[in-house]
């Protein structure tokens, strides 16, 4: 029974045109990650002079179409080098904000009263909290480029908008006829909640935690770009900020280390929007334009 309506939600996310676009793009950068380093098992780099650091574009040379860096080093094998960490962190991040979010908003609005109170009233605190200067401080102070302790800290603060969320949800799925039927046929709260409360919330939580796998690429991104996180040099992000030092901005020869990374960010960022919104036409009657 789960297998076939997961084979039925899988066929119109499928249909979608713009959710089954984004689940190519977003395939394509998982499988990037995983066998990166496996095609490319190591750093691939000229002899560093003055005609070979930020060569331009080399259609001759497979490792020098995107050109090369400011050590001689191929942009491709960086960049490709560099996905594991980008979609490893953003991904573990927003699984343990949307499990953190789900975890919080269906207690509070299930249980209400008292619990309800103490876990909205925390959840507003960290609403109210400057999430970049937060991770800054918490970064400089683990300085860690762990992925699951990385993603954890990417995470403490971008679970609270969908604890809010899921609560508002609960809360009219706990008044409705169908949960009052199970209190009264003396089930318990757990069976409540796992098989008739959050199955209910499925297509909304998924969107939810793209939205927060988003959140933690431009978090991770920023922070290797601001210099607080351990250097990794295939990282987009740290990419991005050699190549603003050496006068991408402004038209200079680094132009090319500025330009592919940017472009591998929003080609990742694309898919990830393109599949919420085909997963939200499908899951919202008012927007589903086909059967």
């Amino acid at each position: 029974m789960m297998q076939n309506k997961l084979f039925e939600y899988f066929r119109l996310v499928w249909k979608n045109k713009k959710s089954r676009a984004g689940l190519i793009i977003t395939v394509f950068y998982v499988l990037l990650a995983i066998f990166g380093e496996i095609i490319f098992p190591r750093t691939y780099s000229l002899p560093p002079s003055s005609t070979t650091i930020f060569m331009p574009p080399q259609l001759s040379n497979f490792y020098l179409i995107f050109g090369t860096g400011p050590f001689a080093e191929s942009i491709l094998v960086q960049i490709v080098q560099g996905a594991k960490s980008i979609i490893e962190v953003s991904f573990l991040a927003g699984l343990f904000a949307t499990l953190i979010g789900i975890a919080v908003g269906i207690v509070a609005g299930y249980l209400g009263g008292i619990i309800d109170d103490i876990l909205m009233g925390i959840t507003d605190i960290v609403l109210t909290l400057p999430s970049i200067i937060l991770l800054i401080v918490v970064v400089s102070a683990f300085k860690t480029s762990n992925p699951i302790i990385l993603s954890l800290i990417l995470s403490i603060t971008s679970w609270a908008g969908l604890a809010r969320a899921v609560r508002s949800q609960v809360l009219v799925i706990r008044n409705s006829p169908t949960i009052e039927v199970l209190r009264v046929l003396g089930l318990s709260r757990g069976y409540i909640i796992f098989r008739e409360v959050v199955p209910t919330l499925g297509s909304y939580i998924i969107i939810h935690y793209i939205f927060n796998v988003e959140a933690a690429v431009y978090a991770e991104v920023g922070l290797y770009y601001l210099g607080v996180l351990p250097y990794n040099p295939n990282n987009w992000g740290a990419m991005i900020q050699q190549a603003l030092s050496y006068g991408a901005a402004l038209g200079g020869k680094a132009i090319y280390y500025l330009t592919f990374p940017t472009v591998a960010i929003i080609g990742f960022m694309s898919g990830l929007i393109l599949l919420s919104y085909g997963i939200d036409e499908i899951s919202n009657p008012r927007i589903r334009t086909y059967k």
